[in-house]
């Protein structure tokens, strides 16, 4: 086991959230200017859609973890998406204390629409690149993403 000292901790730190403002300054904001606009749907509604998306069904605690959101807030922000009909609450036949939420079939067109979007836009963002760049830059984000989730929660 290593043991890192405070400047390479600070360093990690540091660069975490650079990425984190980086990804929103030159992805996130253009995109959402662009096309969320147009929608009745807020950030943390999105957000929820796209974990959904990746990862379906997860319960409010699964969700509130990943968004870092109060239970109370999120209740409210997933009322709303059910009203929408983009998603789908069911009791979790393994404990039927807990909700499962689900991408509904209109929640998962939504989103697959706004992910050919969003993919387009980013290509034309990183078109200025050279294919090596491209794949050097994708290996280093399923690196960055495989040691994350083996950090111990």
């Amino acid at each position: 086991m290593v043991v890192l000292n405070y400047n390479k901790t600070k360093q990690i730190h540091k660069l975490m959230f650079t990425f984190m403002g980086l990804f929103h300054e030159k992805f996130l904001l253009p995109f959402r200017n662009e096309v969320d606009c147009r929608s009745d749907l807020k950030k943390n509604h999105i957000k929820i859609l796209n974990i959904l998306y990746h990862e379906n069904p997860k319960t409010l605690t699964e969700i509130g973890k990943n968004l870092d959101i109060e239970k109370g807030s999120l209740t409210a922000l997933v009322d709303f998406l059910e009203e929408k009909e983009l998603i789908i609450r069911a009791m979790d036949p393994k404990d039927r204390r807990k909700s499962l939420i689900y991408l509904s079939p209109q929640g998962k067109e939504k989103m697959e629409e706004r992910i050919a979007a969003f993919t387009e836009q980013m290509g034309e963002s990183l078109a200025v690149f050279d294919a090596g760049d491209i794949q050097a830059f994708e290996n280093n984000l399923q690196h960055v993403v495989d040691f994350l989730k083996k950090v111990p929660v």
